[in-house]
């Protein structure tokens, strides 16, 4: 096995490794970081969206029987800004500072993104009713994150791309950055 080859082996496992205890470690409170965000998000509603036991909102919808949404450790952003963070740290090349600056704008852009798909899964059920909001989190916001979570790392990518005004001996290409 080649030197490089090793690189990339250990640094899949890592980011393996960091997916893993990330998730299981910050899952409830990530979850709750985002309950609390929504419920700011929808200020003057909030009476009729609270959280009521663990992580899931109690929806009073007028016009429609009151039900329950589970926000579930798969419906957090979580997942993708550790996916993140592991391509900042493990496979982005540059200075760490940089890298770990890239990866914080283009975390926070993923968490607020995801807490707008929450907010928008429960704005429907208020409006529609259970069936509202189960429609909008598996058609719109399923959509949604997969496009969030893209323009995410792809912001991420630009922010560590030389600056134009820099003194580059040679063109930038897209090795430099990767």
């Amino acid at each position: 096995m080649t030197f490089r080859r090793t690189q990339v082996l250990l640094a899949l496992s890592a980011s393996i490794l960091v997916a893993l205890v990330g998730f299981r470690m910050l899952n409830g409170p990530m979850r709750t970081l985002e309950e609390t965000a929504v419920l700011r998000l929808f200020g003057p509603l909030q009476s009729r969206t609270t959280i009521v036991g663990d992580h899931n909102f109690q929806v009073l919808s007028p016009g429609h029987f009151p039900f329950r949404a589970v926000l579930t450790p798969y419906c957090s952003s979580l997942v993708s800004i550790l996916a993140l963070a592991a391509i900042a740290v493990f496979v982005l090349r540059g200075p760490l500072l940089r890298r770990l600056s890239a990866f914080t704008v283009a975390g926070m852009f993923v968490l607020t993104c995801n807490v707008l798909r929450i907010g928008g899964s429960l704005w429907a059920g208020l409006r529609y009713g259970p069936q509202g909001l189960v429609l909008f989190h598996d058609w719109l916001g399923t959509m949604f994150g997969l496009l969030y979570t893209l323009f995410g790392f792809l912001l991420m990518l630009y922010l560590m791309l030389p600056s134009a005004t820099a003194d580059i001996a040679r063109a930038a290409r897209t090795s430099d950055v990767l």
